[in-house]
Parts: structure tokens; sequence; C-alpha cells
């Protein structure tokens, strides 16, 4: 009898010293991920803060766990102008995007961004077009020790790579008071910013046509999808929605393919990415046409 009390007393206390070793390894990793996030902050001080998304924390408001990570969206007006004027989808890249983040059950801090590489890519720019980009970017980087930044092949990123593009029915301004009211009556759904690249444009006294980027998000659905595949975060979570009138003035909307991220960084999906995906199409779909 003596023996099994002993061993139930050695069950538990090798289970506790594993649960509090759990609990302070996850509390040093979102440690660390908040000084990544702090140094990024403070290496943007001179640009236009968007806003910062704390997933980690928001998540867990909603009762729902996933990694440290903290997306950060920053803006410089000139160069948003200057991307857009050349092709208006790549207003979906834009502004600045970084992510301070771990990937599940680690205790080190990854960096990953938005590359000049990936854009070209996507949106089929010259390289040119994208220097200016590219030197504020890779300043900003620079702040960060080179083992920590999590680079993207983007080799078979072709072009509109993961975009969704739906035709509106309605004119430029209803369409973007359609989606926002479809957005703020889901119950999950917080709306974090949005940017007006052509009231931007204005003043630099550049003429774009009407596009708009509209930012929101659930912390509940977006912290199940990221659960396992934080990284994706950058892309997908905050959900950014582009609304834009081309040359032939018809209105379209543009947005991530969550599951072509998930695959493009990890090489698979998740059924809440899969779930979500058909969420959004059905939603803006329903917002957009008559």
């Amino acid at each position: 009898m003596k023996i099994i009390k002993v061993n139930l007393l050695i069950l538990f206390l090798s289970l506790l010293t594993f649960s509090c070793g759990n609990q302070s390894n996850q509390k040093n990793i979102v440690d660390k991920v908040d000084v990544a996030s702090k140094k990024l902050n403070e290496k943007i001080r001179s640009f236009k803060k968007v806003v910062t998304l704390d997933h980690h924390r928001m998540a867990k408001v909603e009762g729902v766990y996933t990694p440290p990570a903290i997306t950060t969206i920053f803006s410089n007006l000139s160069i948003n102008t200057k991307l857009i004027e050349v092709n208006q989808l790549v207003g979906l890249d834009l502004p600045y995007k970084v992510l301070c983040y771990s990937e599940p059950d680690t205790t080190e801090v990854s960096i990953a961004y938005t590359s000049s590489e990936f854009i070209l890519n996507r949106h089929k720019l010259m390289e040119k077009d994208l220097e200016a980009y590219n030197l504020i970017m890779n300043k900003v980087i620079s702040a960060f020790p080179e083992e920590m930044i999590s680079e993207t092949d983007v080799d078979g990123v072709t072009k509109d790579y993961g975009i969704v593009k739906i035709q509106s029915d309605f004119k430029f301004e209803t369409t973007v008071q359609n989606l926002r009211d479809i957005v703020m009556a889901q119950g999950d759904t917080k709306w974090f910013a949005d940017i007006d690249y052509q009231k931007e444009a204005k003043s630099f006294d550049i003429k774009l046509r009407p596009t708009s980027l509209l930012m929101f998000g659930g912390s509940a659905p977006g912290g199940k999808a990221m659960m396992t595949s934080p990284k994706i975060g950058l892309d997908a979570f905050c959900q950014k929605l582009l609304v834009y009138e081309n040359e032939a003035g018809e209105v379209w909307i543009a947005y991530n393919d969550i599951v072509a991220f998930a695959e493009l960084y990890y090489g698979e999906s998740t059924k809440p990415q899969q779930m979500i995906n058909q969420r959004l199409k059905m939603t803006f779909t329903k917002a957009v046409k008559n």
C-alpha cells in the first residue's frame, strides 16, 4: 500500500512539474514575441501606424488558443500611391505588414513579412517599381537577426496567386457600405481599419480610381484557423478586402484565399481555414450581388 501511495505521489509531482513547465514556457514565448513586437514598433516610429493585432490575446478572450502572434500594419502613403498607380490589386498587399510570432510548441520567435519578391510575382511588376518599398522593408527587418526571419519560397507564386475576385452589381460607394454592413452584422467580427487609397493619392496631386482597403476579422474563427499555422496571420487575419473601380468603370472586390496562403506557408490547409474560406465567399457575394 505504501509503495502505491509513493508511486501516486511521484506521478502527481511529475504532472505538476510538467504543467508548471509548460505554463512557464508559454509565458516565456509570449514575452519573447512581445519584446520582438516592441523592437519592431521602435523601428517604425516614423511611419503611420494603421493597426496592431495581438492574435494570441484576442483569441484568448474568446476562449480559443492560438500561438503568440502579433501583426503590425504600418503605412507610407507615397509608396502606396506609386504602386497602386501601376496595379490597383497591389493595394491588397499594402500597406507594410510584419508578423512577430512563434510556431506551435516552440520557444523561438520568427519574423514574417510581405516581401517585394512576393508582390513582384503576384502582380507581375517590374523590379524598379518595388525599389522604394524594398528599401524601407529591408531597413525594418534589419532590426532582427537573420536566423529569426521566416523567408517564404515564392518561386511558385504566379500572377494573381491566391486572389479571389468578385464583380459587384453596385456602385463603388454602395459596395463599400454593403460590405461594411454585412461584416458588422456578424456577431463574431470586429472592424479594425480602412484605407482610402484614392484619398491618399490626392495629397500628392495624383489621380487614382476609387480604391479602398477594408480590414476586419473574427478573433475566435481567426484563432482556430491560426492554431497550427500562425504564419497565415500575415495575409489572412485580419481579413483584408480590396474594393476598386477598374478602367472600364466596373466595381470589383478582391481578397486573399486563406487556403492558398496556408498551402504556400505550410504545404497544407486545415478544416477551419477551408470553412472560413467558404463563409467569406458566401458573405461577400451576398453583399455585392442583387
